[in-house]
């Protein structure tokens, strides 16, 4: 047995399907099934039980997860000490993303990848989401970090998604659709909306799914600002569209209300042209990422 092929199947026992494995491992489905058939032809057994709704390890998969998970993270954590005792080069990793990102959806990551990995300086600028995307395009070494719709991806590039949120409904406590259990995009027919500025993907969200329900989407106000369009929303002067996990400990007043659209996702991921073209830090830091949202 290769010691990548264990690599795999480690890896792959963690998710429904062989389609979502091999996105989070950056190689094509195929590699990745021919790769598991290898290992079952090898091993004389089934592994996986594969069924419509997704794949689950066989008893023998059970078996060799637990006897081999120990061995690949033990393996991850020498890698990683010896990374940061060897390695003393400084490197550096320069990454676009959107604003705010960072400061209110994972406030502390950056923090604990520092101590991690002291050697590795990061160069984060704010973009807006366009503007991020625009930066990948530029250059197949440049790494982006965006929200958008879930299945807005891969529209215009690679991507690797990090975690996503159900968009929720954020209004004053006393408007008549705080009271209700979900709304659907089409209730907010008549609504005054605040949104993030043209910029951002919101808009574009927005203009879609007023288009899906027949109307004209009123935006009273828009800043590339969330904070105001929280204090705004706050004071009753319209309604927002955002994950809840804006800082609505701030705004008494708020309240959110989930929507029953099933496309109505924030996605935060990053894009990339080339993931081989990518530098080994910028690698690390998206590993690194990916594992603290699923923590």
């Amino acid at each position: 047995m290769e010691f990548k092929h264990i690599e795999y199947f480690i890896k792959a026992s963690r998710f429904k399907s062989m389609s979502q494995a091999a996105e989070a491992m950056y190689i094509s489905q195929q590699a990745l099934s021919k790769c598991m058939q290898n290992l079952e032809a090898e091993l004389g057994c089934k592994l996986f039980c594969r069924t419509s709704k997704g794949s689950s390890l066989t008893e023998e998969g059970q078996y060799l997860y637990d006897r081999f998970l120990p061995v690949i993270e033990s393996y991850y954590k020498a890698q990683d000490e010896a990374l940061a005792k060897l390695s003393v080069q400084p490197q550096k990793v320069t990454i676009a993303n959107s604003p705010w990102l960072f400061g209110l959806l994972f406030p502390d990551l950056l923090f604990h990848f520092k101590e991690k990995y002291p050697n590795i300086e990061l160069d984060l600028f704010d973009r807006s989401d366009t503007e991020v995307l625009q930066y990948v395009l530029e250059d197949p070494t440049h790494l982006g970090l965006i929200t958008e719709p879930e299945h807005w991806h891969g529209r215009h590039t690679h991507f690797s998604a990090v975690k996503t949120y159900a968009l929720q409904l954020c209004l004053h406590k006393d408007h008549p659709l705080a009271k209700r259990e979900s709304v659907s995009f089409g209730d907010l027919k008549d609504e005054k909306f605040l949104l993030l500025d043209k910029r951002s993907f919101y808009q574009q969200i927005v203009k879609e799914k007023s288009e899906e329900y027949g109307f004209k989407a009123n935006i009273a106000y828009e800043t590339a600002d969330i904070h105001q369009l929280c204090s705004l929303a706050d004071n009753n002067k319209g309604v927002l569209i955002c994950v809840p996990v804006t800082p609505h400990n701030l705004f008494h007043n708020l309240t959110f209300v989930p929507f029953s659209d099933k496309d109505m996702t924030f996605s935060v991921a990053f894009i990339f042209q080339n993931y081989d073209k990518l530098s080994e830090p910028a690698k690390r830091f998206m590993e690194f990422m990916k594992k603290y949202a699923m923590e």
